[in-house]
């Protein structure tokens, strides 16, 4: 097996854009729906993207003009290099660090940020880290900002065990598009690496941080768009 890690992430990574252009986890809908709320905010935004991959998403739901700063977060320095380039039509200078999500949250100035984004990332962590994951994004969000979250949610009653038997079957047999290869390799991270919790769940987490008003922008089969506030 080849452990060279540029071969390994091109091969997932090659997964992943196919997943995408067949658009098997619905994120043409999700972002079309995200777009469709950040529309109502000209900017411009500072806008921190927590799992930012390569960035690509940003120029489905912000316009060049919307984006006054950008910084982004990722664990893999491959799919930094990729967003870099996506992120020059934005004519900014954007800040891209090779770390931990909850980390950077941390460190990050307080009442500096008018959107938090994270797209299928938040579902790898534990839940203690997802709850941090709100607080910290409630500190740094200034007045009228909002955290905008995508990822993989169980049903509201089902288990983890179900949810893995669940989408994993949605995998073996709708996701046909892949190579058997990539179906298993999916499957496989899937089994490893998805911790997701229910909306109802995710919202308790976020009161608990204090961003009170949480509203459902999509909802696609296990995969969904939901916007967090504070409400005074």
């Amino acid at each position: 097996m080849n452990s060279d890690p540029i071969y390994i992430f091109r091969k997932t990574w090659g997964t992943y854009q196919k997943v995408i252009r067949h658009n098997l986890m619905f994120h043409r809908e999700i972002t079309e729906a995200a777009r469709r709320l950040l529309k109502s905010r000209p900017g411009p935004l500072n806008v921190i993207d927590l799992g930012c991959g390569d960035a690509a998403h940003i120029g489905k739901i912000l316009e060049p003009g919307q984006v006054a700063e950008y910084c982004g977060c990722d664990l893999s320095p491959y799919a930094l290099d990729v967003a870099r380039n996506n992120l020059i039509p934005f004519g900014i200078r954007v800040n891209l660090l090779c770390r931990d999500m909850i980390a950077v949250l941390k460190e990050a100035p307080e009442n500096h940020f008018d959107l938090v984004y994270s797209g299928y990332a938040l579902h790898h962590l534990p839940i203690e880290a997802k709850q941090a994951f709100f607080t910290e994004s409630r500190r740094i969000l200034r007045e009228n900002g909002c955290v905008i979250l995508v990822d993989v949610m169980r049903e509201e009653g089902n288990s983890r065990p179900e949810y893995l038997d669940n989408y994993n079957g949605a995998v073996a047999t709708q996701w046909l598009a892949l190579t058997p290869d990539e179906r298993d390799q999916v499957q496989e991270h899937i089994r490893n690496c998805d911790f997701p919790e229910t909306p109802g769940i995710l919202q308790s987490l976020a009161e608990n941080a204090g961003l009170n008003q949480c509203r459902r922008l999509e909802k696609r089969t296990w995969h969904e768009a939901w916007c967090y506030q504070k409400q005074d």
